[in-house]
Order: structure tokens, then C-alpha cells, then sequence
């Protein structure tokens, strides 16, 4: 259900701690060798809810990792633990909901993505501790932007291959592409123009953000829109936790990238967002080439026979900490919001199934699933000692005709 998906975001943004050369920190975390030459491997990745999970190879063990252009390497302290790593720096990193942690920095001798070695490779020490969310997605980490620049990667949504190479020619799907100038800044970060109701504007493109298009709450606020939807509770999940604020969604009549016009897309925006992000939304309308070593994009269009549908969303969204199962987001004026339901109430059962003694990943799948496919959901839930039974149907976000 895209609504979930547009809250969560994995980007890591660094903010060097200064005591340290932040030329050393720059030159270790973006730090990458290809030696392969004259490849062309095909990957089968999954699209789970959004975020686009492919196999990684380090040491003697395969991985799922997430694939995300805006973000940086990551691996778990089991797999540092297992291939002896050593710890090479502590700095002070910041997600993209601006909540900070401390890690460690440290360098994989080899990563093997679809039969090539990238080596030397900079990667930070994450567990995901306080996003458990993420961890239902990867038991391994994020693979970032330094591997990413090194090679030339084909996203085909529809057949849910990876084409990974060094050379364009040997790729298909080039022709009719709107081939789209990236610019990278010294971090690495990919960012592309966009026309938003015909201003054009700064996206990052990042693909550790299962949504499509989230804004900064400057380009929110400023988005001209007929509705304006309010989602109270928590908000961004990121790698060092979740931010309890307010998100807000507007509906663009019109989005263009090169030549190729989108209309009437939700977008999602927050105080707390750094940049406007372009996320894996992109490869629902696009098969996505992206080469930057060269700095550019190419997009072939997605031929499309049935009529875009407007967004549909039940209004809510469920967390689980170690009690209880309870309502973390309320959509106002939505379905869930006039049924009744209200923020923080407890969960006792949905559809009539329990799951408080369910893992969380276990949870939090079915939850996705339910959320996306259900069309009318039955919620039993707890608020100040008595039980109600609440029945929800699904309806669009934003009436876009």
C-alpha cells in the first residue's frame, strides 16, 4: 500500500564529526574498486512493498540487501562479526528525518553482486535497532551509491531483472529512453530536474525510499493543490528511528521528467525531510537505466493500456512494540478517522486474527499485505478498558477528476 510505503525512507545522510579529516571520512565511506571489465549479468531481485531487494555475496554467505541509490553501504554487526572486519572510524550520522546516531565505519574486502567483485569497499556498521521495519526488508543491509556509480545498472519492473554491465551498447530498452542529465555532489548523491506544474525543480533520486515523489515541507507548503491530507502520529522511518510528526499530501496535476508527463501523483512531505526524493516509484512508469559514472539517466517509457487508478488507502497504519499492536498513523478525514478509530488505540484482533504473538517481521508482513490488498478491513480494538469493533473501507486518498 503505497501510503506506507511514501513514510518510510532509508536514506542516510552523513554529517562528519570534524574532529576527525572529513576528507579521510569522504575518501573511506565512498571508497569502491571494479576491476571487472566486459560484463553483462542478469540479477533476479524482489520488489517488496516498494523497496527493490537483490542477493549480495560477502565472504561465504548470501545476503538480501536493499538497492538504494541515495544511500550509503551498509552491513550488520553479524556479518562484520563473521568476516573479521575491523573498526576503522566512529562518525556521527544523520537519517533523513534528522535524527542522529554514532557508528562505525568500516571497509568489506568483497562484495559480489551478480557474479562481479566490487572491493574495498566503505560500509558504516547499521542494525536497524530502532527501525525493526527495515530489517523486514534486508538481513544484510543497504547497497549505496559508491557501488552504484561504479557500473551501469538496468531496473525492469516488469520482468524483475537487474541488468548489470559496463557498456551501454549491450543494452536493450535504449531506444525511445528520455535520457536525463544526473548531477552528483561530493557525497555522491544523484539528482535529477523535474517540472512540478511546469517549475522545475531539484529531486534526489533515491531508491531507499519505496515511494515515488516526497518533497521538502518548503515545496510542500508551496505546492498549489485542491485537497491537502494530514497524517498525524509517526512519521519517517529511518535508520536510526522513527520521528513522531505530522506528514502531509498534496496531489501534483502534473509531474514532468524530459518529455514524459505524469499526472495526478501524490506527494508526501514533512518538516523533517532534507530534499525532494524521487524513489522506486520511478521504475512503475520507466525502465530505468542508470550510468552514473557518465552522470545520466535513461527512462523508456512503460506502455500502459489500462487508465491510471487514483490512490486508495484505508486511512491508518499499525505498529507493534512489545505489548501491543496499536494504531501509529491516523489519516484525517479519511475512512479510518470517520469509523472511529483513533491514534494509539490498542489492537486486539484484525479480520479476527491475533497476532500479538507473532514476530515482528511476521506482523508486519501480513499488516502490508492486508493493508494493500483488503478492500473493507474489521478491527477489534482496546481504548481506556473497552473493546470496539470498528469496520473500515477503503477509499481514495485524493479525488484527483
Amino acid at each position: 500500500m503505497r501510503k506506507i510505503i511514501l513514510t518510510i525512507v532509508l536514506l542516510l545522510s552523513i554529517s562528519f564529526n570534524y574532529a576527525q579529516s572529513a576528507k579521510e571520512q569522504l575518501r573511506l565511506v565512498n571508497s569502491v574498486k571494479l576491476e571487472d571489465t566486459g560484463f553483462f549479468q542478469e540479477i533476479d531481485f524482489q520488489d517488496k512493498f516498494g523497496y527493490l531487494i537483490i542477493p549480495v555475496i560477502i565472504g561465504n554467505d548470501i545476503y538480501e540487501y536493499i538497492f538504494d541509490t541515495g544511500g550509503y553501504n551498509t552491513l550488520t554487526s553479524k556479518i562484520m562479526n563473521k568476516n573479521k572486519l575491523p573498526n576503522l572510524m566512529e562518525v556521527e550520522t544523520g537519517s533523513s528525518n534528522q535524527i542522529k546516531s554514532k557508528i562505525t565505519l568500516t571497509k568489506i574486502p568483497s562484495v559480489t553482486i551478480g557474479g562481479i567483485d566490487f572491493k574495498e569497499i566503505g560500509a558504516f556498521n547499521f542494525d536497524f535497532e530502532k527501525s525493526p521495519q527495515i530489517n523486514c526488508y534486508t538481513n544484510g543491509g543497504l547497497i549505496g551509491k559508491s557501488i552504484i556509480k561504479e557500473a551501469i545498472w538496468q531496473i525492469n519492473e516488469q520482468t524483475k531483472k537487474i541488468i548489470l554491465t559496463d557498456n551501454l551498447d549491450n543494452l536493450k530498452n535504449l531506444k525511445g529512453a528520455i535520457k536525463v542529465k544526473v548531477k552528483l555532489d561530493k557525497l555522491f548523491n544523484p539528482f535529477i530536474k523535474v517540472k512540478v506544474n511546469g517549475e522545475m525543480k531539484s529531486f534526489l533520486l533515491d531508491f531507499g525510499y519505496g515511494g515515488f515523489i516526497s518533497l521538502t515541507e518548503k515545496e510542500g507548503v508551496h505546492l498549489e493543490s485542491k485537497e491537502i491530507i494530514e497524517i498525524v502520529g509517526e512519521g519517517n522511518v529511518s535508520a536510526n528511528g522513527i520521528l513522531n510528526e505530522s506528514m502531509f499530501i498534496k496531489n501534483i496535476e502534473n509531474l514532468k521528467i524530459g518529455q514524459f508527463e505524469i499526472p495526478n501523483q501524490l506527494a508526501y512531505y514533512s518538516k523533517s525531510n532534507n530534499f525532494n526524493l524521487i524513489g522506486t516509484g520511478l521504475t512503475k512508469h520507466f525502465i530505468v537505466t542508470l550510468n552514473f559514472k557518465q552522470k545520466e539517466l535513461y527512462l523508456k517509457p512503460i506502455q500502459k493500456t489500462e487508465k491510471v487508478k487514483s490512490e486508495k488507502s484505508f486511512g491508518f497504519d499499525l505498529n507493534k512494540n512489545k505489548n501491543n499492536i496499536y494504531v501509529s498513523k491516523i489519516f484525517k478525514n479519511l475512512s479510518a478517522d470517520k469509523a472511529g478509530l483513533k491514534l494509539n488505540d490498542i489492537v486486539v484482533s484484525i479480520n479476527g486474527k491475533k497476532l500479538n504473538g507473532e514476530s515482528y517481521c511476521d506482523f508486519y508482513d501480513f499488516t502490508r499485505e492486508l493493508l494493500n490488498k483488503n478492500q473493507t478491513i474489521i478491527l477489534l480494538i482496546k481504548r481506556k478498558n473497552k473493546t470496539h469493533s470498528i469496520e473500515i473501507i477503503k477509499s481514495d486518498i485524493i479525488i484527483t477528476e
